[in-house]
């Protein structure tokens, strides 16, 4: 969600016709994206502190000492999820990554059941929108997708990290 919040507001997420596959693809811009997240976190905070608000007025204080704890394992499992797998790279590029101005591919993912429309909406993606010269970017989560990315065009690099000069 952190990631396809900022991508969605700068046009950078991608649905295919049948809306089950989904892929971003946008410049990297660090700052904007932080930027786009900081009313996020304002609005966590706010919420936060309003429930500790609500829950001193209705002496309810007890079940959130135990409630609490429990969201936030809940919270730490679902994020280990997001982080790349072993030995893959937690920045999409390196050294061995070309001047120019840097894409990030990233976020492929499709509906149980359906086939390749994740693919095919990343290939299309990358035919129509980054301009000439632009270096698409992505890290490979497992062995298998890095050497499906180079079979896509892509140059391998160093803890699975990938490459594409678009000309």
């Amino acid at each position: 969600m952190l990631a396809v919040l900022p991508a969605a507001v700068r046009g950078g997420l991608f649905l295919d016709a049948t809306r089950t596959g989904l892929v971003l693809l946008l410049p990297i811009n660090v700052a904007l994206d932080l930027l786009l997240l900081l009313p996020v976190g304002v609005l966590a905070a706010v919420t936060t502190f309003g429930l500790l608000a609500l829950a001193d007025a209705l002496n309810a204080f007890p079940v959130l000492l135990v409630l609490a704890p429990l969201l936030v394992i809940a919270a730490s499992a679902g994020a280990l999820f997001l982080l790349p797998k072993r030995g893959a790279s937690t920045v999409p590029y390196g050294p061995e990554t070309p001047a120019g101005p840097r894409w990030e591919l990233a976020g492929l993912a499709q509906l149980p059941g359906t086939q390749f429309t994740a693919v095919q909406t990343a290939r299309s993606a990358l035919a129509t929108v980054p301009p000439s010269g632009a270096v698409v970017v992505a890290t490979a989560n497992t062995p298998t997708q890095f050497e499906q990315y180079q079979r896509f065009g892509f140059t391998g690099g160093a803890r699975r990290r990938v490459h594409r000069v678009i000309s």
